[in-house]
């Protein structure tokens, strides 16, 4: 089976990496704004929004270990956080390396005695830095490449 080159990628097929943590699976990315702003006369700087990672809550509570360790402390680790997307074969295509992710919010989705929907995690990532790779790179995780 061949992939046509034109033919876009779908949105649903997709892993996330944390440094250090486990079982980071998730079922929804929104990715951060990256804006070139001027710092001064001649310096340019990259501001960046948050990263936003939602899940089906689970027994797992690294998440929020995690963000509770950067609320207790400000030597809180960061860590390095990569979104990658696969395609029909399941093979990586694009790789989104965030660098010094940090929590910034923590939440979990209302409960609803009258529903049935599944109870959603959301983690919140302030990023320091973004690099994308594509084709046959996006397969390395960040670390090889550091």
């Amino acid at each position: 089976m061949s992939i046509d080159e034109r033919e876009p990628f779908v949105n649903a097929r997709f892993r996330i990496e944390i440094e250090g943590l486990q079982g980071t699976g998730a079922t929804e990315v929104i990715f951060p704004e990256a804006r070139i702003v001027n710092g001064g006369r001649t310096a340019r700087v990259v501001q960046y929004g948050n990263l936003t990672l939602r899940r089906g809550m689970t027994t797992s509570s690294e998440w929020y270990q995690w963000w509770d360790r950067a609320r207790q402390s400000a030597a809180a680790s960061r860590k390095h956080v990569s979104v990658v997307l696969m395609d029909c074969l399941r093979a990586d295509v694009t790789r989104w390396m965030f660098s010094e992710a940090l929590p910034s919010g923590y939440f979990v989705s209302p409960l609803n005695a009258l529903g049935g929907e599944p109870l959603i995690e959301t983690l919140e990532l302030s990023v320091g830095g973004l690099k994308v790779a594509f084709g046959q790179a996006a397969g390395q995780p960040s670390s090889a490449r550091r």
